[in-house]
Parts: structure tokens; sequence; C-alpha cells
């Protein structure tokens, strides 16, 4: 709803009968509303418009449910990881609500009322899936937590700057609008529990009900290149690239031509030969597991794909032969919410620093010997929730192996290969890149029958991750 201030200004303005959203010109994100609760477990619902406890005293939702576009979403999720640390959850009373519900609602205003209620020839960032209304729980007992006001009254307790109620009603409104605020959500002037994602002007107008938004949602995040930051992934490919320390050979670069033709212009042109598996490069399935796919059969739809960014760079300092947990994921998730399936799972160890260092990247620069390397990677138990559970497309890190050093049965590898998941292997400049929000582009060179190969990898990271 609003209030006051802001809908005084429609006093003025004619009544426009309406029966479909405003047009609007512009360009916008396609939309992308993802469930609250799918994205974080922990958040909970009090979604009153589906009830009849609310100012039209009859249900206006046909069910409880609370979606947000996911940028919104994710950045909701973050919230609610920081205000677990102070024992407190997240009571969400509404989310996205379709235009035609905020028609209803002007429908069912009176006219001496009309000022409390959005306007639906103008929508309401509600609409758009930017905008949530929202209070604090406590985790130890599940209560809703004392607010100065209560939700959706219409009177100045509703302000976020109302001074009255008890200093702990109005140091708990405080601290909800001080953590969204952190994550880019900014308070509307009269309502304490209402929050605008920064976004929201780039969403458009949507009057999608609750049961198609699952039917129309895209496969994965829209991906627009038009103002992402771009982040080199791959190290050069040179004479000083590393390779597995058993490998015959390196990568060798040859040069057939490098000047004047007889036609008296420049010319240049070589020839290089390496192994598939060094430098930064993809593992195909059929490395690690018979009859699966060769590096020039894996899916391009594996190869461009949201990714998530696990970063164990500290715990890998520690110790060198440190094997991400299912504990480390499931405590990313917490953070950052649910990995969603289809995506790429980028594990940080902050490995890429060595590079091209053979002694400090493996651990060992004994020539042929690979009984005492040491250096960090997926543990077998994550590599299986990864694959298996959370379905991710990739797995990919800045090591030279998804098995860590001293491994002698290689079960992250063959877990992958099982599921036709391929592995990137040496990657860097993973500091650089959110833990969501940014798209992995890899692509392998196209080798007919090859068990891996060369890889370029690129990220792009949309603003709205930066």
């Amino acid at each position: 709803m609003r209030h006051f201030v802001g809908a005084l200004l429609l006093v003025a303005a004619p009544v426009v009968a309406q029966e479909a959203p405003p047009r609007e010109e512009g360009r916008f994100r396609p939309p992308d509303l993802v469930e609250l609760t799918a994205v974080d477990p922990s958040i909970k619902l009090d979604v009153r418009y589906a009830t009849v406890k609310n100012f039209t005293g009859k249900p206006v939702y046909p069910e409880a449910r609370a979606f947000l576009q996911r940028p919104a979403a994710e950045a909701l999720a973050r919230v609610s990881s920081a205000l677990r640390e102070k024992g407190y959850g997240l009571l969400v009373f509404d989310g996205y609500r379709p235009w035609r519900v905020t028609k209803v609602f002007w429908d069912l205003t009176p006219a001496d009322k009309k000022v409390f209620v959005a306007d639906p020839a103008k929508g309401s960032k509600h609409n758009r899936g930017c905008a949530v209304d929202l209070t604090l729980y406590d985790r130890a007992s599940g209560r809703e937590v004392a607010m100065p006001g209560a939700y959706d009254e219409m009177s100045e307790r509703s302000y976020p700057t109302y001074e009255g109620g008890t200093a702990t009603e109005r140091a708990a409104r405080d601290l909800l609008r001080e953590a969204m605020e952190r994550e880019g959500f900014f308070v509307y002037s009269h309502e304490w529990w209402h929050f605008d994602f920064k976004d929201w002007r780039r969403y458009p107008i949507l009057d999608i009900p609750f049961a198609e938004i699952a039917r129309r949602a895209p496969a994965r995040p829209p991906l627009d290149l038009s103002d992402a930051v771009i982040v080199d992934l791959s190290h050069p490919f040179d004479a000083s690239t590393l390779y597995w320390p058993n490998a015959p050979s390196g990568f060798e670069l040859k040069t057939q031509h490098a000047g004047p033709t007889p036609g008296g212009w420049y010319y240049a042109s070589n020839s290089f030969c390496a192994p598939e598996h060094g430098g930064t490069h993809m593992d195909a399935p059929i490395h690690f597991g018979e009859g699966k796919h060769t590096a020039d059969a894996v899916e391009l739809d594996r190869l461009v794909v949201p990714a998530v960014v696990i970063d164990i760079a500290a715990k890998a300092a520690a110790d060198a032969d440190y094997r991400l947990t299912v504990e480390d994921v499931t405590g990313w998730e917490r953070a950052h919410g649910a990995i969603p399936p289809g995506v790429a799972v980028l594990l940080r160890t902050g490995w890429s620093d060595r590079w091209p260092d053979r002694k400090r990247t493996f651990g060992d620069d004994a020539p042929g010997r690979t009984d005492h390397l040491h250096f960090p990677a997926f543990g077998k138990e994550a590599a299986a929730l990864l694959v298996e559970s959370r379905k991710a497309a990739i797995l990919g890190l800045d090591t030279p192996s998804l098995d860590h050093g001293p491994s002698t049965d290689f079960p992250a590898h063959r877990i992958a290969a099982a599921a036709n998941v391929p592995g990137l292997e040496n990657l860097t400049g993973l500091a650089a890149l959110p833990p969501t929000g940014a798209w992995l582009i890899a692509l392998p060179m196209k080798i007919a029958g090859g068990s891996g190969g060369p890889l370029r990898a690129i990220a792009a990271i949309p603003p709205d991750a930066r």
C-alpha cells in the first residue's frame, strides 16, 4: 500500500479506467521472479493478502507465496544471513504483486481513501517484483518481533523515523533497516516494513498470476553483455605453462613465418603442440568416464551458464591439502541462497596467485613425480552434493585438479564424469567474481574425440552483481 505524502499527488489526477497494465517505453530486463522460500528456506511468510486479515477484508491472493526478481531475492538472502548472527530471521508479508491486484485495491477503496493505495495507471514497485514488505522474527522462539507500529497501519507509527514506541522496538526497526540498506534495499518514507530494491527501474510492470510464474520463468537468469564487466579466467599458454608432472611435453610454439612476404606485406604464422590437460583447460567427462562425452560432445548450454563462486582461500592457505566440505557448501548457501540447478560452481582457493611457479602450484617440482603433490580441491562428499543433488552444470577451480594433490583415486573427477559434468582446471581471476550473479563463458578447443583441451574462459558480471 501507499500512504499520505506520495499518494496525495494522485488527488488531482483524473481517474483512468483501464483493464491492463500501463504501457511503458524503454529497455527492461526480462523478468526472473523466484520464490523467496526456495532461495532461503529460513524466510518465513505471513502473506495476509491471501487471507481475510487485510484492509480489503477478503483474500486477494489465491495462495500465500512471495516472489521477487532474482537479484533482489538473492540480496534478501544475504540480509537473512547477516541477521542470523544476531538471532533474527525475516518474516515476509508481501513481495511481487500482480498488477491486477493493485487494480483490485484501487477499485475496492472508497474515493476518499484512494490516497492510501497505488494508482494502477502508474503501477507500483511491487508490480515490478522489486518491493518487499517484511519484519523480523526471533529465531529462538519463532515469534514476530515487536515494532513501533503494526504492519499496514495507517498512522504516524508506520513512519521509519517515528520516535514513539519502546527503545527495544525502535532498535529492532532500525536494525532491519540497516541490514536491508546494506544490500541495496531502501525503506519507503512512510512504511518501516516496505523496502524497494535499488534496480526497480530496470524491470517492467508485470501482471503474471502466481500460478503462472514457474511456467513463464526463464530457465536461467538472462545475460545482458551491454554493460557487463568482463573478467579473463584463463592463464596464457606459453613456455611457462604448467602441465601434469608426468606429462611427456609442455606447450610448444614454433614459428613458421614471421616477416615480409614476396608481395611486400608482413605475415606471421606459428604451429603449436601441447597435451590436452595443462594450463587453463577443460576435462571432458570421458577423461574419467568410459563412454561419456568427449570434448567436442560437451553441450554448449553447459559452457555458457550462471556461476556461483565458493571461496575457501583462507582455509586453503592454512592447509594446502584442504578439500571442500559439505558444510562449506551449505554454509555458503545460508549466506547466499540455495545453489540452483544448471550453474557452474567455481571454487576459489587462491592458488592462481602461485602460477606459474611449479613447486608452489603443485607442492613439488620433482620431474615426473606425482606422489608428493599438495594443493586444495573439491572433497568427495561436496562433489557428490554439487553434482548429484544441486545438479551443477560444471565444476571449476583455480588449482591443477578437481581432486586434491595427494589423491590417488580421484573421486571428484569420477563423480563429475559419471554425470557428464565437465571440469575446468587452472582457472584464474576468480577473486574478481561475486559469489552469485556472474556468467561463465567457457569455450574449450573443440577436439573431436578429445578427453579435454585448452580453454579460454571469461566471466561476465552484470551491474546488479557488482
